[in-house]
């Protein structure tokens, strides 16, 4: 009896230069944490140590007293600014440019301090539940071209016109905001409203010029 086997053409993957994604939830190594600590700024974090994992036999021995994980959670204390992050995070981590995800969530922030846009490798941010008001302060993440994941909620820009189509038309790169995952439609309704936008803002400046 003869037998026919079907082939599939082979072809090659094709390269990449997109950085591996990351989550707290699958990342080897677990987060350095230093949540519910109470502190209102991160400089005060250098002398405290983080939570334990409930991951037993996950978490490796830190070498020179540094974690090699990639993310850092500081939520549920009552930081209101957060100049000292990178000295804070080149005193913990074995790489400190590798910090992949970090936890801002429900602290007492109003902006967006620039030291958080110099993580370069940051695919994932939680800044939901703090006090950040205008929409300008979300722009300025537009420069951290590996930002995955962001969340807002819970500040008093989610109740700005047109928050997410604002937030998604700053940030194209986005895949997920405020635990929702960025859709095709989500896409195209904030390409509308950025057009719309740049209309109405040359059409004031035009006015203002004329007068």
């Amino acid at each position: 009896m003869s037998t026919s086997t079907s082939l599939v053409p082979y072809s090659a993957r094709q390269k990449t230069n997109r950085v591996p994604t990351i989550d707290a939830n699958n990342d080897i190594v677990a987060p350095l944490d230093f949540s519910f600590y109470r502190v209102s700024n991160v400089g005060d974090v250098k002398e405290e140590e983080p939570r334990e994992s409930p991951r037993k036999g996950k978490q490796p021995e830190p070498e020179g007293g540094k974690s090699s994980s990639k993310c850092l959670r500081l939520n549920n204390n009552s930081l209101t600014e957060v100049g000292p992050l990178m000295e804070l995070v080149v005193t913990k981590f074995q790489n400190p440019s590798l910090l992949a995800w970090l936890d801002l969530s429900f602290n007492e922030l109003t902006n967006i301090h620039p030291v958080i846009t110099e993580f370069e490798n940051l695919q994932i941010l939680y800044l939901h539940g703090n006090v950040i008001k205008d929409l300008k302060e979300i722009e300025k993440l537009s420069v951290m071209k590996s930002l995955r994941k962001l969340t807002f909620h819970g500040n008093p820009v989610e109740n700005s016109k047109g928050y997410r189509q604002n937030v998604l038309s700053m940030l194209p790169r986005l895949e997920n905001l405020d635990f929702s995952r960025v859709t095709k439609a989500d896409r195209m309704t904030a390409n509308t409203w950025a057009h719309m936008n740049a209309n109405a803002k040359h059409k004031k400046k035009k006015n203002t010029d004329d007068d």
